[in-house]
């Protein structure tokens, strides 16, 4: 059913942009995972030749705030007293109007109906950002999750 209304959403529409956002985005009021999708209206995604039009896809998950409980989403500050989400807002804008790829934070993809539209699914890793302590903290993690479901006992 998904499918269906995405291919009919297509017909009439050209998907111009998806952006994956912050976990918290809606903290205090809701937990869910969202997105944003960009679309042109009145102009088939299909183009006249049979192509399809690129897709511009933003993992833009890091907008520079911090979640503090009882006060919601807060905005960082830099040394300077820059706000972060300045920042990164400009660098974001950027990407989306230069349709720049950067690894780990943005991709492009032409897709239809059928395919993913999350950025996740086309954007490639950048695993130079990775350290020892990720490693490890996955591992910890790991070792927890099979501690907790009963699968491994200290003995």
């Amino acid at each position: 059913m998904l499918t269906e209304a995405k291919h009919k959403i297509l017909e009439d529409n050209t998907l111009e942009a998806v952006f994956t956002l912050p976990n918290e985005i809606f903290y205090p009021g809701a937990s869910a995972s969202a997105c944003c999708m960009i679309f042109t209206l009145g102009k088939p995604h299909v183009n006249s030749d049979g192509t399809k039009s690129k897709t511009f896809f933003g993992f833009y998950k890091n907008d520079g705030f911090k979640k503090k409980k009882n006060l919601g989403r807060i905005e960082q500050f830099d040394e300077n007293n820059n706000s972060l989400w300045k920042q990164i807002e400009e660098k974001w804008i950027s990407m989306y109007r230069n349709k720049t790829i950067v690894d780990g934070l943005s991709a492009m993809a032409e897709v239809d109906g059928n395919d993913e539209w999350l950025c996740e699914a086309y954007m490639k890793t950048d695993y130079t950002t990775l350290t020892k302590d990720d490693f490890q903290l996955t591992l910890n993690n790991y070792l927890s999750y099979k501690v907790k479901t009963g699968q491994v006992y200290e003995s």
